[in-house]
């Protein structure tokens, strides 16, 4: 009796009932979201290799060179030097390198004379006289001779210059003889340089 009271208070009962029964879920079972595109790493930039210019280590990387060169029973002791950054040379640059000699190994009783004083460049291409000095120039100890040369720039694309140093000495053959020999001393001073790539 009362179940039959309430369906009744109710209307449209069979109605509610088809209603609930034919609901649809808000979502199916085993249903998946689908996940948003995550956004694609972009490329890196290919990195560009630095190529550093790079040299052989020189001897007047540490501002001064000094060398021996005997000449019989005496010896001729050359001395070279810069203010320049020897480091920094390329084939374009002016270079400055101050040179001193002396005579070692020698008594002050029999005079010795610089007679010339040469300094020839070769960047490996050309080769040219760069510096001459003619004269009297007395060298008896303890005197010295200095000058300065200056190296012009070389051959673009050189990797090194060669300076060879000629030195023509007088030597008196006794004292006061007013007699003289001839002696000629040479050198070689290499100044790696500067290049965009690897130095040879």
């Amino acid at each position: 009796m009362t179940a039959a009271v309430l369906c009744g208070s109710l209307t449209g009962c069979s109605n509610l009932k088809e209603l609930t029964s034919s609901s649809k879920p808000l979502v199916k079972a085993g249903a998946t979201h689908s996940a948003s595109p995550s956004a694609s790493p972009s490329a890196s930039p290919t990195a560009v290799p630095v190529v550093l210019s790079t040299r052989a280590s020189g001897p007047l990387d540490t501002g001064t060179a000094t060398h021996r060169l005997k000449q019989g029973n005496f010896t001729v002791q050359l001395t070279y030097w810069t203010g320049d950054n020897a480091k920094l040379y390329t084939a374009e640059s002016l270079k400055t390198i101050n040179v001193a000699a002396h005579i070692e190994d020698a008594d002050s009783t029999h005079q010795v004379i610089i007679s010339s004083f040469q300094v020839i460049q070769d960047d490996g291409t050309k080769r040219s006289v760069v510096d001459t000095d003619t004269g009297k120039f007395d060298v008896t100890p303890p005197y010295p001779y200095n000058t300065v040369v200056t190296v012009p720039a070389a051959t673009t694309g050189a990797t090194k210059l060669t300076l060879t140093i000629q030195v023509d000495l007088l030597v008196e053959t006794a004292p006061k003889s007013n007699s003289y020999y001839r002696s000629t001393a040479l050198d070689t001073l290499t100044l790696p340089l500067l290049t965009n790539g690897a130095a040879e």
